[in-house]
C-alpha cells in the first residue's frame, strides 16, 4: 500500500494459474530443426527440393510415356520437365482436379490466388502438348514413367507445387516396379473411365468426356490401395492397421473429420490406453476431431504446413496415402496409397518421429493457465484466436472515494468481466486508489453559535452541511486533520472532507 496526502493506493495479487482455458495449442518450446530430406526409399519435401528434383529427373528420363496425377500443379521446373518430355515425343498424361474444385479450397498457402493463377497458366502452356483429364475428386499424387518392363514411379502426399515440395511436411515413396505398374492400372482406369473433362487444345478449354467402358477397374493387390467409385481399400487398410496396433499408433494428416470411423477408432484406441500420436496442420476445420483425440489422451501435435498423410503402427506396418482422414478421400474420390512393412515401415516411423520431436505446438483439451506461457492459440468452438500468456499483468481498477479524509479506506472496486475467459496471466495484480472526499458544491457553512449579540464564528476547521444533508468538517491542509477530528464529535459531523484547491 502506497500512501500520499489525500489518497492511498492498494493492491491485491490474484493467482490465476489454476484457471481453466478452452482447448488450446500450447508452444512446446522446441527449436526449429533442419529437415533430413533424403532417405533410403522414403523421402521428405524441403528447401533442398530433393523430392521435386526426383520428380523432374523421372520426367527427364521418360522415353515413351509419363503419367502424372496431382490435385494441383504449379511448379515451374516440373512444368518445364513435362513440356520437354512432350517435345521429345513422350506421351504425357496429367490428372488434375477440376478448376471448380480448386476454387473451393481454403485460400491459404498453395491454394492462394498466385498459385492458382500459375496452375491455370500451366494448363494454357501445356495444352496441345499434354493430355489433361480432370474431375473434382482427382486427388492422388503420383508420377509414373514408361509403364511395363522399365517402369519407375514415385508416390507422394504432396501436390506438385513449389510450396508443397519446399515448405510443407510431405512424404514421397520410391515405388518398386510391381507397385508402379499397379498404380499405372489405377491411373489408366481413372483417365479413361473416371474423368469428367479433358483439356487438349487451349482454344477449346475443357470438354466433357464419357467413360470408354473398355478399361477394367484394377483388382485389389497386396501393396497398392485406393479410393475410387468401386473400392475403398485405403479406408479398409487404415482400419486394419489401427486395429492391429499393440501399444503405439502414429498418424499424420492434413484433414480430419471427427465423425469419420477412422478418427472414431483412433479415439477408441487412445481411450483404451494406447499411445496414439496425431500430427496435424493447425486449421479450424480439423479442430473438432483433434480436440476429441486430445480429450481421450492422444498426443496431438501441431504444425503450420504439415500435409503428409500416413499411419504407422507398432506391428511394423505403415500406410502412406493421398487421402485425408475424411469421407471425401476415404469413402469417395480418387486416392492412392501404398502399404509398407519391415524396413519400409521402419523408415516411415523414423520420419514421423523426426516430425514429432520437432513439433512446435501441442494441443491441450482443457489446459490450466499454469501450463501455458507465451503465444497460445485458443479454440472457442468456431475459430482459433492467437493470444499471449504472461507471468504477471497489472489491472488498474481506478479510484474510489473514501467515506472520510481521516480514514482512507473503501471497498475494492469490482473487477472487470472477461467474457468467460480469465485474464491471460499466471498472476494478476489489481491496483486501485482510495481518495479523500471533496466538499460538495453548494454546501452551506455551519457556524459556531455565540452568547449574546456576538456574531457566529466559524469552526476551526470549518463545518458545512452538504446538499445531501450530511454534516462535514472541511480541511485545507493535512495540518488541520487533527483539529478536524476533534471538531467531528462536537458537531456530530459524519466525515472530514477536503476543500477544492487544498494544499497537499
Amino acid at each position: 500500500m502506497t500512501e500520499s496526502v489525500w489518497q492511498q493506493q492498494f493492491s491485491e495479487i490474484v493467482d490465476k494459474r489454476d484457471e481453466k482455458l478452452p482447448p488450446a495449442w500450447l508452444a512446446t518450446g522446441v527449436a526449429p530443426r533442419p529437415r533430413v530430406e533424403r532417405g533410403r526409399a522414403v523421402h521428405l519435401s524441403g528447401p533442398g527440393r530433393l523430392v521435386a528434383n526426383d520428380v523432374i529427373n523421372l520426367l527427364e528420363e521418360a522415353t515413351e510415356k509419363a503419367v502424372v496425377s496431382s490435385f494441383l500443379l504449379a511448379d515451374r521446373d516440373i512444368e518445364e520437365a513435362l513440356f520437354s518430355a512432350a517435345q521429345r515425343g513422350v506421351r504425357v498424361y496429367v490428372l488434375v482436379a477440376s478448376e471448380a474444385r480448386l476454387g473451393r479450397e481454403e485460400p491459404q498457402g498453395e491454394f492462394d490466388k498466385k498459385v492458382l493463377e500459375q496452375h491455370r497458366a500451366m494448363l494454357q502452356r501445356l495444352g496441345g502438348h499434354v493430355l489433361f483429364r480432370t474431375a473434382p475428386y482427382f486427388h492422388s499424387k503420383v508420377v509414373i514413367i514408361d509403364p511395363g518392363a522399365h517402369v519407375r514411379g514415385l508416390l507422394l502426399t504432396a501436390n506438385l507445387t513449389a510450396e508443397a515440395l519446399e515448405r510443407n511436411e510431405e512424404i514421397a515413396i520410391n515405388l518398386t516396379a510391381d507397385q508402379a505398374n499397379e498404380v499405372t492400372d489405377y491411373l489408366k482406369w481413372a483417365i479413361w473411365e473416371y474423368a469428367e473433362h479433358e483439356f487438349i487444345d487451349p482454344k477449346d478449354r475443357f470438354k466433357s468426356v464419357h467413360p470408354l467402358g473398355r478399361v477394367p477397374h484394377p483388382a485389389p493387390t497386396a501393396s497398392i490401395v485406393a479410393t475410387t467409385s468401386v473400392t475403398q481399400t485405403i479406408r479398409d487398410e487404415a482400419l486394419r492397421l489401427i486395429a492391429s496396433a499393440n501399444n503405439q499408433i502414429v498418424v499424420s494428416s492434413f484433414g480430419w473429420d471427427k465423425d469419420h470411423e477412422i478418427v472414431q477408432r483412433l479415439c477408441e484406441r487412445a481411450r483404451d490406453g494406447l499411445d496414439v500420436v496425431a500430427l496435424a496442420r493447425i486449421r479450424p476445420s480439423s479442430m473438432p476431431a483433434l480436440v476429441a483425440l486430445a480429450e481421450v489422451g492422444a498426443k496431438v501435435l501441431g504444425f503450420e504446413w504439415l500435409h503428409a498423410k500416413a499411419i504407422w503402427v507398432d506391428t511394423q506396418q505403415a500406410l502412406v496415402m493421398s487421402a485425408n482422414l475424411q469421407a471425401d478421400g476415404l469413402n469417395t474420390g480418387f486416392e492412392l496409397g501404398v502399404r509398407l512393412t519391415g524396413s519400409g515401415a521402419g523408415e516411415i516411423f523414423e520420419r514421423l518421429i523426426q516430425w514429432r520431436e520437432g513439433a512446435m505446438w501441442r494441443l491441450a483439451a482443457a489446459p490450466s493457465l499454469r501450463e501455458a506461457m507465451g503465444k497460445v492459440r485458443l479454440w472457442d468452438g468456431n475459430r482459433l484466436k492467437e493470444v499471449e500468456v504472461v507471468t504477471r499483468t497489472t489491472v488498474n481498477l481506478g479510484s474510489v472515494i473514501a467515506a472520510s479524509a481521516h480514514d482512507l479506506q473503501a471497498t475494492r472496486p469490482p473487477r472487470p468481466a472477461h467474457n468467460g475467459t480469465p485474464p491471460l496471466a499466471h498472476e494478476i495484480c489489481y491496483l486501485w486508489t482510495v481518495v479523500a472526499p471533496g466538499l460538495a458544491e453548494k454546501s452551506i457553512e455551519i457556524q459556531k453559535p455565540t452568547e449574546g449579540k456576538q456574531p457566529p464564528i466559524s469552526y476551526a476547521p470549518q463545518v458545512f452541511r452538504e446538499p445531501s444533508g450530511r454534516l462535514v468538517v472541511a480541511v485545507r491542509s493535512p495540518a488541520e486533520l487533527a483539529h478536524a477530528r476533534d471538531v467531528m464529535p462536537e458537531v456530530n459531523a459524519e466525515a472530514i472532507v477536503v476543500v477544492n484547491g487544498a494544499t497537499p
